[in-house]
């Protein structure tokens, strides 16, 4: 491939990035200010983020789920993000290394 089609290429997909940006601006720009249909939008990052961990908790197994379930309950209690994380990845830790313990 050429130095001009690498070029055009690279231009297009910021083209149509910024394209795609405007676009959604502009349709955001469109629609009422209240009502249901804002609300549910405003909504959607949080319900998009319950769906990825809920996808990886199914994957993961119970492991899985004692890590996130352990990271929720120190976010409530201490509101500190990183000391939600590392509980959460210390009992997956722990987790992980007694199913694989011999008993």
């Amino acid at each position: 491939m050429s130095e001009w089609q690498i070029f055009a290429a690279v231009f297009a997909v910021g083209a149509a990035s910024y394209a795609m940006r405007t676009a959604g601006f502009l349709a955001a720009d469109a629609l009422p200010q209240d009502g249901l249909w804002p609300r549910f939008l405003r909504l959607a990052p949080g319900n998009l983020l319950v769906a990825f961990a809920a996808a990886g908790i199914l994957e993961g197994g119970w492991v899985s789920l004692v890590g996130c379930l352990g990271a929720a309950a120190m976010m409530s209690v201490t509101k500190r993000e990183w000391a939600a994380l590392g509980t959460g990845f210390a009992l997956v830790a722990l987790a992980s290394m007694t199913r694989f313990a011999p008993m």
